[in-house]
């Protein structure tokens, strides 16, 4: 669902594209787990504030939003934020993300339609400029680190 990396961010990349590979290859992770976990927080805000929460109170989909593991491609790296596993009923949590956010139609079988809100959307507006701070830190941090 949301997904970060590093490539398209001019400043960055320019940054980056000064420093060793090795270097690159430490400080890449650290920026996209640190925008990651903003995310996160983004996701479990938007699942709150509309009320994506089971009828027993309890916060299975909100407990469920983790990342993954950073992954290298050609083009770049990526980290994805998104609900993982199952709920107590053994129902996909990315499924249920899915289906609240964008919607579905009624089926002739008796179940009633659901009109998606976009929550994903939200969380992803709210988020986009702590996550570039957050990478921003991270990058600092870690140049810093290996100037002292």
């Amino acid at each position: 669902m949301a997904k970060l990396t590093v490539h398209g961010i001019e400043v960055v990349e320019k940054t980056l594209d000064g420093l060793d590979k090795d270097l690159q290859r430490e400080i890449i992770p650290r920026m996209l787990k640190a925008g990651a976990g903003v995310m996160v927080g983004k996701w479990q805000d938007s699942i709150r504030r509309h009320h994506h929460i089971s009828q027993k109170g309890t916060s299975h989909m909100v407990d469920a939003v983790k990342m993954t593991e950073v992954r290298y491609e050609t083009d770049g790296a990526s980290i994805e934020v998104y609900p993982m596993g199952t709920d107590s009923h053994r129902i996909n949590q990315a499924q249920k993300a899915y289906i609240l956010h964008h919607g579905r139609h009624p089926t002739n079988k008796g179940t009633k339609g659901i009109t998606g809100d976009k929550f994903v959307t939200e969380a992803e507006k709210a988020a986009k400029r702590e996550i570039a701070e957050a990478m921003q830190t991270a990058l600092d941090r870690a140049i810093a680190e290996k100037k002292g």
